[in-house]
This record gives C-alpha cells, sequence and structure tokens, in this order.
C-alpha cells in the first residue's frame, strides 16, 4: 500500500508538472468566460424605450427583412425575437456579424461592442486551443491532453488527499485554511482545502472537457447508452433546426415557388405550440423553401431541455413537425448536457458561478501544486550541494593527512 501511493504520488506530481501551465491558462479564462453571455447582455444589447410597445403594433419580420435589404445590411440567417416587448430584435448573419433592431419601427438602433467580442474571443481561442486558432490541431490537441491529465490528478488527488490515519486533526488540516502558516506549509494546506472543496464540479467541468474534445470519448456516451451516434463524429448535439431529411423532403419542385403565409403568421403559430418561450430563433428560408424552421427556447439560453425545435409548412402553415429535448436518444441528451454542463449554464447564475469558483480553485491547485514542486527540486538541490561540499572537504582532509605522513615518512 506503502508503495503504491508513492508510485501515485510521482505520477501526480510529474502530470503536474508537464500539464500545469496549460491547466493554469484554461482555469483562468475559464473564470473569464464563466459569465460571458451576462457581460455581453448588459455591454451589448441596447434597451428599447420602455412605453414604446404603447404605440402600436411591431413592425412585421417580412417588413424587418425588406428595411435590411434597402439599407444595404443583406439578408440575415436568423432572426431572434423575445419575449419581452422592450427587448431589441436581432438580426444574425450567421456567426459573423449581428444587428439590434427596433422591433417597433424596424431601424438598426446597435449593434455587440466590438471590444467586448475581441476580447472574448481572444479569451475563448486562449481556452480552447492555447490562442493558436480554433482549427489548430496541436493547440486543441494541447488543451485535450491537459483535460485528460487533469482528470488523472483529480481523481490522483482524492485518494492522497485521504490522510494516512484518520482522526479529526488529519481531517481538518485538510478541509480547512489554517492561519500563520509560510511556505510548503501554507501551500500544503492550500492544495488539500481547494482541492477537497471544488473536486466535484471540477471532475464535471474536466469530464466534459474530454467530452467536447475527443470524438472517442463523445461517441462513449451513445455507445454506453446503447443509442446510434448521430453522423459527424458525435458533434451533433445541438441538432439542425429544421434541417435534414423532413426538411428536404418538402422542398419539392424549386421551379414555381407558391404562395407562403408571412414570417409573423408562422411564428405566431410557434409560438402557440410552446407556452412560457422566452426567445424564439427563425431561420430566414430562401425564396423557394416550402418549411420554416423555428427554435424556441423557454429559458434565458444554456438549458437544452428547455429548448422545442419546430418545422412550419409555409403555405399552410401546419406544424410538420416539432421535437423536444425528450425526444432525444439518451446519448443525445447526454451530449447536450456536457456542453452546458461544462460553462455550469445549466443550473443559470448559480451553475455558472459554482463554475467559476472552481476554475478559481483549479489557479490555486496548479500554483501550490508547482510551487511546492519547485521547492522540493530546490531542496534536493541545496542537499546535493551540501553533500558534495562534505564530500569535497572530507577529500582535503584524507589529502592532507596523507602528506603529513609522507613528510613524517621522509
Amino acid at each position: 500500500m506503502r508503495f503504491a501511493r508513492a508510485v501515485l504520488f510521482w505520477a501526480h506530481l510529474a502530470v503536474g508538472c508537464v500539464a500545469g501551465l496549460v491547466i493554469l491558462a484554461m482555469s483562468v479564462t475559464g473564470v473569464l468566460l464563466a459569465f460571458e453571455r451576462q457581460i455581453n447582455a448588459v455591454v451589448d444589447a441596447p434597451a428599447v424605450l420602455q412605453g414604446q410597445s404603447e404605440a402600436g403594433a411591431p413592425a412585421s419580420l417580412d417588413l424587418v427583412l425588406a428595411r435590411l435589404k434597402s439599407d444595404g445590411q443583406g439578408e440575415p440567417s436568423e432572426l431572434v425575437l423575445h419575449s419581452n416587448p422592450n427587448a431589441p430584435v436581432e438580426a444574425r448573419f450567421g456567426r459573423e456579424r449581428t444587428l439590434y433592431l427596433n422591433p417597433w419601427t424596424a431601424e438598426v438602433i446597435g449593434q455587440p461592442s466590438e471590444g467586448t467580442r475581441a476580447f472574448f474571443g481572444t479569451v475563448e481561442r486562449l481556452h480552447r486551443s492555447l490562442g493558436l486558432g480554433m482549427q489548430s490541431a496541436f493547440g486543441r490537441g494541447m488543451t485535450g491532453a491537459a483535460n485528460l491529465a487533469f482528470l488523472f490528478m483529480l481523481l490522483s488527488g482524492l485518494y492522497l488527499w485521504l490522510p494516512k490515519v484518520f482522526n479529526r486533526t488529519s481531517l481538518k488540516h485538510r478541509i480547512l485554511f489554517r492561519g500563520n502558516l509560510q511556505g510548503r506549509t501554507r501551500e500544503w494546506n492550500w492544495h488539500h482545502v481547494f482541492g477537497i472543496w471544488t473536486v466535484i464540479p471540477l471532475l464535471f467541468i474536466v469530464l466534459t472537457g474530454v467530452i467536447m474534445s475527443y470524438p472517442w470519448a463523445s461517441n462513449l456516451l451513445y455507445t454506453m447508452t446503447g443509442t446510434q451516434a448521430p453522423a459527424g463524429g458525435g458533434r451533433g448535439d445541438r441538432g439542425p433546426r429544421g434541417a435534414g431529411p423532413d426538411r428536404m423532403d418538402l422542398h419539392g419542385d424549386r421551379s414555381a415557388p407558391p404562395q407562403f403565409r408571412t414570417l409573423d403568421d408562422l411564428t405566431r403559430i410557434a409560438k402557440q405550440q410552446v407556452s412560457g418561450w422566452k426567445s424564439m430563433a427563425v431561420e430566414v428560408p430562401n425564396a423557394a423553401e416550402k418549411t420554416l424552421a423555428v427554435s424556441v427556447d423557454k429559458s434565458m439560453g444554456g438549458e437544452p431541455e428547455q429548448v422545442a425545435q419546430l418545422v412550419l409548412n409555409r403555405q399552410s402553415g401546419h406544424v410538420d413537425s416539432i421535437r423536444h429535448f425528450s425526444d432525444n436518444n439518451a446519448g443525445r441528451k447526454l451530449r447536450a448536457w456536457a456542453r452546458f454542463l461544462h460553462t455550469g449554464e445549466e443550473f443559470g447564475v448559480a451553475g455558472e458561478t459554482i463554475a467559476a469558483i472552481a476554475c478559481i480553485g483549479a489557479v490555486f491547485l496548479v500554483w501550490t501544486g508547482l510551487s511546492m514542486a519547485l521547492r522540493r527540486l530546490f531542496a534536493a538541490l541545496r542537499s546535493e550541494r551540501g553533500l558534495t561540499g562534505s564530500a569535497a572537504q572530507n577529500s582535503e582532509v584524507r589529502t592532507a593527512g596523507s602528506l603529513g605522513r609522507d613528510a613524517i615518512h621522509s
């Protein structure tokens, strides 16, 4: 048992020294990304004047699209509506650009802050690929390997945390901060305390990070649940809104597009299908498409079980299909949860706060771990120099004694 513990300790120490700086970078950026959505909502989205909704009916979505085209903005890929009448309509042009529109006049009233977007974009690149670009195989490989290394350290750390002798004092020293400590003793105490109080959320964060880093880990969820993984290496947790065979089969002949119902009529039908909705993403169809894809969210974001995917017939207004989160297989549910458990969004602000605190704990774990490793290294070097100096001194004494004996004999 003592030998096994020693082997695990040195493995824990070695892996921590190799992967520590990458884990540190991911932890610091994780803290910064914890409340990205709320910060963007405050900094970016302008508030439409209160009382504007009393002036009359909001502008039709078809008018919104026409206004964007006439202003030279082009056609967006989707429009996002909010149940709050004073919230702006979002016109999204892929992932590259978003405009905020006054829902009553269809005028452009703002867009996301370039500074805020650039900041969080840089932080996210550092978090996911060490700043080498989202498509960098080397950068993403480094962070993926660091996730695996951190998982090993958390599991081995749980075992090493256990005291050799269980009593009140030994447990107290491992779960409570102690004052008036310095140097390695303080770092040992902090390492154990931060470790035990953050290990559970960190396990969720790291496990879900591994799932998102490696297709084999993502596919393992489907294997474990006996369900079929979607095409694309198991990364289909978001699910295409209205895409796939059902939508394509309904396109029919594109040569003579029929008369379609307005987007306002279709979104009104979609709203009736999901009570208590908070936001609605409407994919802007092309001129010949016979269906409209709508994603309706009953949460403020980050809770996939609150999202419903609808496909409506643009001619009749009939709901061709509606897919709730509960309709997904077990593997697909787990994969969707993995994404939002990683950030804590699944549990709202409370979950994001716990995730942020866990990342702060990880920062201290890396710092105290590396500091104790360096102290151990410097102590070993000093000890070696001391032994070398003693050996040299003993050699000089033996040499002097030998010369003295030679002088006497001569």
